[in-house]
């Protein structure tokens, strides 16, 4: 993150802010209602602009003031104001404020696009979008980023579930089944696949 625009209707918040950010980070530059070859949009309130903007870049990641709502399909992050300004310097300086999978990321398989933060997986196929538990989507992130590998049962419930004394491979058998069930069920093509009592991503 080296460019940051700001963009509000609120000359003195953005003043107030691109300050602050430049104080604590004075290698980042910070422009006003000017995002274009910006490295983060910072959007102020206004909805409308947000949805705009996200429509017209796709790759740029979106952060979202807003004093009403505190999610949003189309910013990567939403900070609810008031706001500490000392946790938010403290996030830019640590590059945690960004979201390693933002919004308008997914992970792509078969037909398949799982969009992890939304919690959705959507069929090309069948055009069906299909919600997912939390325990759903860590699963199939699980089994994506050890793709093709077979994944025992006991690695399952260790790194998915932190295994615990009362969770039992039966556990991931039920949500196994519960999942193809739920993402096959209008025409889909196979999700997981079982092999040598282990699961793997059908890539």
């Amino acid at each position: 993150m080296k460019k940051i625009s700001i963009i509000s209707k609120n000359q003195i918040f953005a003043e107030d802010l691109s300050q602050q950010i430049q104080i604590s980070q004075p290698s980042l530059e910070v422009v006003l209602d000017d995002y274009i070859s910006c490295d983060v949009i910072f959007i102020d309130e206004d909805e409308k602009l947000l949805k705009e903007i996200s429509m017209q870049n796709k790759t740029i990641p979106l952060i979202f003031f807003s004093s009403t709502c505190e999610s949003s399909d189309y910013a990567d992050v939403v900070i609810k104001k008031p706001f500490s300004l000392i946790k938010f310097l403290k996030k830019v300086e640590d590059n945690t404020l960004i979201p390693k999978i933002r919004h308008k990321e997914c992970l792509k398989f078969k037909e398949y696009s799982l969009f992890p933060v939304k919690k959705e997986i959507v069929s090309s196929i069948t055009g069906s979008c299909i919600k997912l538990t939390e325990k759903e989507v860590t699963i199939l992130k699980y089994l994506y980023n050890n793709s093709p590998e077979t994944i025992g049962k006991e690695e399952l419930l260790e790194n998915v579930w932190g295994y615990s004394a009362e969770m039992t491979t039966h556990t991931i058998e039920t949500h196994i089944y519960r999942l193809r069930q739920k993402v096959e069920q209008e025409g889909g093509s196979q999700l997981i696949i079982t092999e040598n009592s282990g699961y793997k991503l059908n890539i």
